[in-house]
């Protein structure tokens, strides 16, 4: 996995999924075919929104709806980023994304194997639910939430995305960061490409 599946993967997991495997190739637009995606060099932090849009953009309809909310997750990603120091730079990419992206080929999460991915970590979620519910605070959240070491990148990011409150995604990021060095240490790689 490298920094920018670990960036749209954080936004929307599925569509992250469609990356996994792909050929990296640099070029003047952002487009994603079945075996490759091409890449312009820009910012980072606009490449990522950029991807997730280009990759929203070759589902069909049906899969779009499904993912609606994931839209909103890009968008809301992009307004965060033209409020940060970083906005003026980027916001010729996040505001015409039309010119930065090229249609490619049609593609389909598979939504199979999301599942199959999914039912091993929902025990995971259980856990955290239950943990959210005892624990008296942050810290003992934190300190109790040493199980999450056993995840892996992927599986931590997939976590994530199955919690659908923001304040309790935001423990368990805290909480992979502090047990999980494999997670901690994509996270450092990650923020570094954003700040570019």
């Amino acid at each position: 996995m490298d920094e920018l599946e670990f960036c749209v993967k954080s936004l929307t997991y599925p569509l992250g999924m469609l990356l996994e495997g792909k050929e990296r190739r640099a070029g003047n637009t952002v487009r994603i075919t079945r075996d490759a995606i091409t890449l312009p060099r820009i910012p980072f932090a606009a490449l990522c929104y950029l991807t997730g849009i280009a990759l929203f953009d070759s589902l069909d309809l049906v899969d779009k709806k499904r993912l609606g909310n994931d839209y909103d997750s890009l968008e809301t990603f992009r307004g965060k980023l033209l409020n940060s120091k970083l906005g003026e730079a980027l916001r010729p990419y996040l505001e015409s994304p039309g010119r930065h992206v090229s249609p490619g080929d049609r593609l389909a999460v598979d939504w199979l194997e999301f599942e199959r991915r999914a039912e091993k970590v929902r025990p995971y979620l259980e856990r955290v639910l239950e943990l959210h519910t005892s624990a008296t605070s942050r810290a003992d959240f934190l300190e109790k939430a040493g199980f999450l070491g056993e995840l892996t990148v992927d599986e931590g990011l997939l976590l994530g995305y199955l919690t659908e409150d923001g304040k309790l995604r935001e423990l368990i990021n805290a909480a992979l960061g502090k047990h999980n060095p494999d997670f901690k240490a994509m996270v450092v790689k990650y923020f570094k490409a954003l700040r570019g």
